[in-house]
C-alpha cells in the first residue's frame, strides 16, 4: 500500500452558481475522515473538507469554528443539502449529525451564509 495524495476539487452551488469551496479536500479513507480538520489553526476562505461517507461529526480537538452542510449523494459528483449548521464551536460536547445525509462538507465559519447555501440546494464537485 502506498500513500495516495488526497483528491482536491471545487464545490459549486448549482442554484446560485457560487463556488462554496475552491480547494476542497475529499476525505474517503478511514484515517482521513477521522483526522479531518483536527489540529488546524485556521481554515481559509475557499478551503473545505468533504467527508465521504459521513453523516455525523464531532468537534473534539478542533481549534477553530466551522460551518457544516450535511449532504445526500445524488450521483458521483452531485449532492443535495439536507441540513446546515453555522459556526460550530471547537470542543462542542455533543456530536452533530443528520440521518438523511450520506456525506458532510466542512467549511470555514461564515461560508454557508456568505454563499447563501440552503437546505435543498444541489452542490456539484468538479
Amino acid at each position: 500500500m502506498g500513500n495516495r495524495s488526497p483528491q482536491i476539487g471545487v464545490i459549486r452551488n448549482l442554484r446560485n452558481e457560487v463556488n462554496v469551496a475552491d480547494s476542497c479536500v475529499i476525505a474517503e479513507s478511514f484515517m482521513s475522515r477521522a483526522v479531518g480538520l483536527i489540529g488546524r489553526r485556521q481554515i481559509s476562505r475557499g478551503e473545505g473538507l468533504l467527508l465521504k461517507p459521513c453523516n455525523s461529526i464531532h468537534m473534539w480537538f478542533m481549534r477553530v469554528a466551522i460551518d457544516v452542510a450535511f449532504l445526500k449523494r445524488l450521483g458521483s459528483n452531485r449532492f443535495q443539502v439536507t441540513s446546515v449548521h453555522h459556526n460550530l464551536y471547537p470542543w462542542r460536547v455533543f456530536p452533530v449529525g443528520d440521518s438523511k445525509a450520506d456525506d458532510t462538507l466542512e467549511l470555514p465559519s461564515g461560508m454557508l451564509k456568505s454563499c447563501s447555501v440552503e437546505v435543498g440546494d444541489v452542490l456539484c464537485l468538479s
